[in-house]
């Protein structure tokens, strides 16, 4: 969220610096894209963020999914952008360099300086697309993780045939009522004989 926030922002400080430094138009475009590409990142993490803070599946599941498909358009976008950088002549990005005002420069030093910009240009948007699909997985793995836990939540009644339990039969309740040990007069030793 702050790394794309950072990186918009600096693309729009180096749009409004346009007048000092000019770039030529592939690359005032590929400024832009790069800009907006990196607000929309911006953006769509506040909405994951808070999706993550209220456990919403729903949000997170949206943010996941937007997630990689902003990391397609920035693909396509970088490599634009690499191609536009590659594309330039060597010649003019030299005689840039050796007109910025420095003292000592020279041509070495400009064209050395140029192929380690383009270099470290290159790696930087591979870093960076390597951490936005880390992030797409761990988004997905939260996503699953919140099926989890609601499927965990969840009583699931079996919808099978009831059973009945069989009548236990115990050790008086399985006679007739009138069994003669049972009889109320014959109980503990009641019976009509042995009145008095």
């Amino acid at each position: 969220m702050v790394g794309g926030s950072f990186v918009a922002a600096y693309g729009y400080i180096q749009i409004a610096q346009l007048g000092k430094n000019p770039l030529s138009r592939d690359e005032q475009i590929a400024l832009w894209i790069q800009s907006v590409m990196f607000t929309f990142l911006g953006l769509l993490a506040i909405f994951g963020f808070v999706g993550c803070l209220i456990k919403n599946r729903k949000m997170v599941s949206t943010f996941a999914i937007s997630l990689a498909i902003h990391l397609g358009l920035s693909i396509a976008a970088g490599i634009y952008s690499i191609v536009s950088i590659f594309r330039q002549d060597p010649q003019q990005g030299i005689t840039n360099c050796l007109n910025s005002g420095t003292e000592g420069v020279t041509e070495d030093t400009c064209r050395t300086s140029l192929n380690i910009m383009k270099g470290v240009m290159v790696g930087i948007y591979v870093l960076t697309w390597l951490i936005q699909l880390y992030a797409y997985f761990v988004v997905e793995r939260y996503v699953d993780q919140l099926d989890d836990e609601r499927d965990a939540n969840t009583v699931v009644m079996p919808q099978g045939p009831q059973m009945t339990t069989a009548t236990v039969t115990t050790t008086y309740g399985g006679f007739p009522p009138q069994y003669p040990f049972t009889a109320p007069g014959a109980s503990r030793g009641n019976d009509a004989s042995n009145r008095v």
